[in-house]
């Protein structure tokens, strides 16, 4: 009597018939579903936006002309610099100098060090305004009154504020050079106003700077925990049968084309990974976690890669946008147990390993990151297995020796990364066609 053959083994029984259509169905519109609802989600809409905005304050000067001039020097920097006429507690009426408007806390950050970066000034505190008018569009001699107009409504005589007026227009003569009147242009600010200035930095490292697209920032840690169901598309290239009756026994058996592809390899993938930024555009990582199906029969597997940021807008209409690539290989072990279409019982134990390489374009805004690609896929498996009821008659054992690969090398992925907290982000990532997968990872930044 022939021992029994394992045509249809996965895919042709009624359970595992319908799964992997089905699979690859859900995947596809879970897939489109979730960037569409990535894109509704992240699009800023402008009648929905903030009413106010961030500005630096990069200095103040009593004399409005002295304003006027730095603020200039930096517009010609490239830098959006506006001043204002303010009534500073206990100091009296200063025209302060401000970038912006600014949209978010990030990026004025950013200026801000850009502004220290390049020497313009040393001293930089944000604030969160309301659009104001740049006093800079009014001439300097109203702007000369206002100051005696309003000490005067105060009951104070006008003589007294020429005598400090003129000690600080006479500082900065005609010949200071810049980087003296740069020194000079910022005051002591009062001990209130210190504290609402430090206020916005601990806001900004509550954000945590980002590498480049989704990389980790140079110098920084990130932990992950994440769970993966796959079932990768796989096709037998070798089978070799081994009976056993007294002796053993083995041959190669011949694979007809309608039964290679029969056996797909399901598992879950529960993985820890560490990584770690060498740059602000590349970032390495390693994976180590467990391989297992129907959450039994728990078995080592591990793995690690790099991520590399080729290109990101900083700024510009195309802001937000990066182009990177990934790789990364995993190596594992998978034992469980399965029903054939003869209902004949075997039982599975495989040693695989893949390697995957991604192409990936992407968008980020605030707390949020959409992105789509590409995946070069390769996989080797070395699988026996062993039926474990119904031998034919004479036999002790039948067991099969399978070699697999990979049944499509090219596949799509996409995904999203939303900051739950500062630190703390969810990624949900889905792939197609080298294998129906779907991905959940909690991940922490330092």
């Amino acid at each position: 009597m022939k021992p029994a053959t394992l045509t249809g083994s996965n895919r042709n029984h009624s359970w595992a018939r319908a799964l992997p259509a089905k699979t690859a169905s859900i995947w596809w519109w879970a897939l489109i579903s979730l960037i569409t609802a990535s894109w509704v989600v992240t699009t800023p809409i402008p009648l929905f936006a903030a009413q106010k905005y961030y500005y630096i304050h990069v200095g103040s000067f009593r004399a409005k002309k002295n304003a006027i001039k730095v603020a200039q020097g930096l517009k010609e920097k490239g830098f959006a610099a506006v001043v204002s006429g303010e009534q500073v507690p206990n100091k009296g009426y200063w025209y302060r100098i401000y970038v912006g408007p600014i949209s978010s806390l990030q990026q004025a950050r950013l200026q801000s060090s850009e502004l220290k970066k390049k020497g313009l000034t040393k001293y930089t505190a944000i604030f969160k305004k309301y659009p104001f008018r740049d006093d800079s569009e009014k001439k300097a001699s109203v702007a000369k009154k206002a100051a005696p107009i309003g000490a005067a409504a105060a009951g104070i005589k006008v003589s007294r504020p020429p005598k400090t007026a003129p000690a600080v227009r006479k500082k900065p003569p005609t010949t200071v050079t810049p980087a003296e009147e740069r020194q000079k242009m910022t005051y002591q600010q009062p001990k209130p106003a210190a504290k609402a200035v430090k206020k916005p930095p601990k806001q900004t490292r509550e954000l945590q700077r980002r590498g480049d697209g989704q990389n980790i920032p140079g110098g920084k840690f990130s932990l992950s925990l994440g769970n993966t169901y796959r079932e990768v598309k796989t096709e037998v290239t070798d089978r070799t049968l081994i009976t056993t009756n007294g002796a053993t026994t083995s041959q190669n058996v011949p694979i007809s084309s309608g039964e290679k592809n029969d056996f797909d390899t399901k598992m879950n993938l529960t993985m820890l990974r560490l990584g770690f930024g060498i740059t602000d555009y590349l970032e390495i990582f390693g994976d180590i976690g467990a391989c297992y199906h129907d959450f039994e029969d728990f078995k080592l597997a591990y793995g690690g890669g790099l991520r590399l940021n080729l290109f990101e807008a900083k700024s510009g209409r195309l802001k937000g946008f990066y182009f990177a690539l990934q790789g990364e290989y995993l190596k594992g072990k998978l034992e469980s147990d399965y029903q054939s279409v003869q209902s004949n019982k075997f039982s599975k134990k495989a040693d695989w390993w893949n390697f995957t390489a991604k192409g990936e374009v992407g968008y980020t805004i605030n707390r949020f990151a959409v992105y789509a690609g590409a995946t070069y896929f390769v996989y080797r498996e070395d699988t026996d297995r062993k039926q474990k009821e119904n031998l034919p008659v004479g036999l002790t054992s039948v067991k099969f020796k399978d070699d697999l690969k990979e049944e499509n090398k090219f596949g799509a992925y996409g995904g999203l990364n939303v900051y739950l907290t500062p630190g703390l982000l969810l990624n949900v990532e889905g792939q197609v066609n080298t294998q129906n997968s779907i991905t959940a990872a909690l991940e922490y930044r330092f």
